[in-house]
């Protein structure tokens, strides 16, 4: 089985996509890609997340819509390798950004015809949780023209005003790209464990080829 886990940066993705590995899968952690990538070609100094972040910066910064630009471009060259490399019967699991939602809708396509796509929610107070993490420590964050500050708004302020506005936006398009929904009071209790996880990505790929058997493309 291939698994794609999508969600929000900082979800939980990584987390999972390592006890996933655990469990046998083979991974594909997309961030770390890109740092390395962007490492060894721009010279930008980057090796985890957590550096991307600062080198993308926040989305008032003069650098931003650039970096966020370049970022992208790396995001979706290195997305289309992987899929060359990966068959549907393999057992890997795919680590993506928070903002693969954001690639070419014919890239989103073949992934999805490749993947089970597992979408990790956000309940509100983990939303708050983000966003503090994000101000202290920042990830890449993609903001697609959601950030949009008042005349005169303090752009720290403008920034905590936008952050529930890309959430809401992302949410839709995590909701319409993925095969299942797994909330955040599911994901991360104790007890729900690689199994579980396994068993609702089987059942949604099973639904997914009945719904395909009972609508045959003609």
């Amino acid at each position: 089985m291939v698994v794609g886990l999508i969600g929000m940066s900082g979800v939980g993705k990584s987390s999972w996509a390592a006890r996933l590995a655990g469990a046998g899968l083979t991974p594909f952690y997309c961030d770390d890609l890109i740092a390395e990538r962007l490492r060894v070609e721009t010279g930008a100094g980057t090796v985890s997340v957590h550096d991307v972040g600062r080198w993308m910066g926040f989305p008032y910064e003069r650098r931003y819509a650039e970096r966020e630009r370049i970022y992208l471009a790396y995001e979706g060259a290195i997305l289309a390798e992987i899929a060359d490399h990966v068959a549907a019967d393999d057992d890997v699991v795919i680590d993506m950004t928070g903002s693969v939602v954001y690639l070419e809708p014919d890239l989103l396509a073949r992934i999805g015809r490749l993947a089970t796509i597992v979408y990790l929610a956000a309940d509100p107070d983990l939303h708050q949780c983000l966003l503090a993490d994000y101000l202290a420590m920042p990830r890449p964050v993609v903001w697609n023209g959601m950030f949009q500050p008042f005349p005169g708004e303090d752009p720290a302020a403008a920034l905590v005003r936008c952050y529930p506005l890309l959430l809401q936006t992302r949410a839709a398009l995590y909701e319409q790209f993925g095969d299942v929904v797994i909330g955040s009071t599911l994901h991360r209790h104790p007890a729900f464990g690689v199994a579980d996880l396994l068993s609702l990505a089987a059942q949604a790929t099973s639904r997914a080829r009945h719904q395909a058997t009972d609508h045959p493309i003609v």
